[in-house]
């Protein structure tokens, strides 16, 4: 066999299927670079989704609470002026039960367990306000430390979510 036809002949072949060869390869492992990105930029969007919802969801609640610890600590009041002066509750009883009514359904939904246990402290103290009777300064004082407590924690945890959203180094997507 003469060298010259095999430099001519078959290393152009060689070369022209080691190069398809090596693009082909190329090719893979880019394709599964960039799947491996986009999975990734899937997983970010959705543990950020995630993330936006169980925000809704509490801003959502904390601020029910927070009108319904308002509301529960005006009808105990009223309803401890009932109470001390030996008169029938009437339609702040029934204003009382429905504030607790409500309490009672959406204080569960609270996901911050500390706040939670103020929530359920405040809403104690308050019914134990409304049918408490003499001159009891203390329990009123206490009834209102709890609802205040309750609230500056829940007005916090509200900044919090709120002032999120100004730090984008707090978001998971790039």
């Amino acid at each position: 066999m003469d060298w010259k036809w095999i430099v001519t002949a078959v290393l152009p072949v060689m070369t022209l299927v080691l190069g398809a060869w090596l693009n082909q390869l190329n090719e893979g492992r880019r394709e599964a670079a960039a799947l491996k990105r986009e999975e990734k930029l899937r997983q970010l969007d959705r543990e950020q989704s995630l993330i936006d919802r169980r925000e809704t969801f509490e801003l959502t609640h904390l601020a029910e609470v927070n009108d319904l610890l308002s509301r529960l600590f005006t009808a105990a009041l009223r309803c401890h002026e009932h109470v001390e002066a030996g008169e029938p509750l009437g339609e702040d009883g029934g204003a009382l039960m429905g504030v607790n009514r409500e309490i009672a359904r959406v204080k569960g939904l609270v996901i911050d367990d500390r706040i939670r246990g103020l929530v359920e402290a405040a809403h104690r103290h308050a019914n134990q306000l409304s049918m408490s009777s003499g001159t009891h300064i203390t329990e009123t004082a206490e009834a209102y430390a709890q609802v205040e407590a309750a609230q500056t924690a829940i007005a916090a945890r509200l900044r919090d979510i709120y002032g999120s959203g100004a730090h984008p180094e707090r978001s998971l997507l790039p």
